[in-house]
């Protein structure tokens, strides 16, 4: 009777341990069902969700940290992290946030490259080039095999460009392009190299470093590039015949380059070295028609007066820079300066008059100075005036 007893007691025990362990894996199945459904309704509903309105943003956000708040330990939570993450500017703090928490969180998860990665861009886009040298070298050392450790490789020369150290970029240049020969970002770090080159002030081997580009490269994304900066090369070295050549022919041959209205600025500087004013007029005034709203037609237009006061066409300077001057929707630094060259014009006419007229509207429109701090447009102020009311000459009284 007593093994009976001790038989019945270990069935009870074993049955008892069966009910337990069904109701934990029901629990489990439970909440793994209960986080997929959570992470299926944040997908469907995010995908119809305008996310240019703020309230929006906010209910994405709580319809994915549902999911990682509520069920951190399924399978979905490291998704909902890195889904929220990449939603958000990666210059934002809360994306930086989002993918710390996924990679100490979630070490195993698919997406630790790209949360690394990521964060090391945000660190680049901010112009924080130290701290991306560091998460990019994550990338390297921790993901090898990964696409994005070629790109962190080149991002690391690029921040050593960033930071204008010049000869550890070119080091770091050289050994992305030995490392990855057959990389499309091979073109983009030789041209680099070519730019830097040009910065040192060595212009004959960054011309050198750009033909190689054109010819081993001719279709590539950068040819453009490489073909703006060699004629800039050229026309530092006074190669003007060169570098009107090269910037004539980026015109030609890459019409959408995003180079193309400052390589016709380029031209009209050209042509104004050479001494060829009314080429140079004509060159920039089609810059200007062909570019109505490119990013320098203030400065075209503002190098248009110049040639006209060089020329001593004091009428038609005055005309072009008050022009500028005018132009509400050109850059406040051009303006300012255009209403002072004006100003600056009637006063070594001796039109003191005029001259006060010009300047009185300087002081009262642009109270701001300009980024330049020590530009003379910033020297004009009330006393500037009044001193140059002193030799307006006396006007006569009329005889009774």
């Amino acid at each position: 009777m007593r093994k009976l007893h001790i038989i019945i007691d270990v069935l009870i025990a074993i049955v008892v341990i069966v009910i337990i362990i069904s109701l934990v894996s029901g629990r489990e199945s439970l909440y793994y069902q209960d986080a997929q459904k959570a992470y299926s309704k944040a997908e469907k509903a995010v995908a119809s969700l305008d996310l240019s309105k703020p309230e929006n943003i906010y209910k994405m956000s709580n319809l994915y940290r549902e999911v990682f708040d509520r069920y951190p330990d399924s399978r979905w939570a490291d998704d909902a992290v890195y889904r929220l993450a990449s939603r958000i500017d990666p210059t934002e703090e809360e994306a930086i946030i989002l993918y710390r928490r996924l990679i100490r969180d979630y070490p195993d998860s698919e997406y630790m490259d790209k949360a690394l990665y990521t964060i090391a861009m945000g660190h680049y886009d901010r112009g924080q080039y130290d701290k991306a040298i560091v998460e990019f070298g994550e990338v390297i050392s921790r993901h090898q095999a990964s696409e994005l450790a070629e790109k962190s490789h080149f991002n690391v020369a690029l921040c050593r460009y960033g930071l204008e150290k010049w000869d550890q970029a070119v080091v770091e240049f050289q050994d992305f392009e030995s490392r990855y020969p057959r990389s499309e970002l091979v073109d983009d770090s030789r041209t680099y190299r070519g730019i830097i080159e040009i910065n040192k002030g060595d212009f004959d081997s960054a011309i050198q470093i750009f033909k190689g580009v054109l010819q081993d490269f001719p279709g590539a994304d950068s040819a453009d590039d490489a073909q703006f900066y060699m004629a800039s090369a050229h026309f530092e070295q006074g190669e003007l015949d060169v570098a009107l050549a090269d910037f004539q022919m980026l015109t030609v041959e890459y019409p959408e380059s995003e180079f193309l209205e400052e390589a016709q600025l380029m031209i009209g500087a050209v042509y104004e070295k050479q001494d060829k004013n009314e080429e140079a007029i004509a060159a920039l005034e089609k810059a200007l028609t062909d570019q109505p709203d490119g990013r320098y037609v203030s400065k075209a237009e503002t190098y248009i007066a110049e040639i006209y006061l060089k020329l001593n066409d004091t009428e038609r300077a005055i005309s072009t820079y008050q022009k500028v001057a005018d132009n509400t929707q050109y850059d406040y630094d051009s303006r300012k300066n255009a209403q002072y060259q004006v100003g600056k014009i009637y006063e070594l006419q001796e039109d003191y008059a005029k001259a006060i007229e010009v300047y009185k509207k300087l002081v009262e429109e642009f109270t701001k100075p300009t980024s330049t701090p020590d530009a003379e447009a910033n020297k004009i102020d009330k006393a500037y005036i009044l001193n140059l009311q002193q030799k307006v000459p006396l006007q006569p009284k009329s005889s009774a």
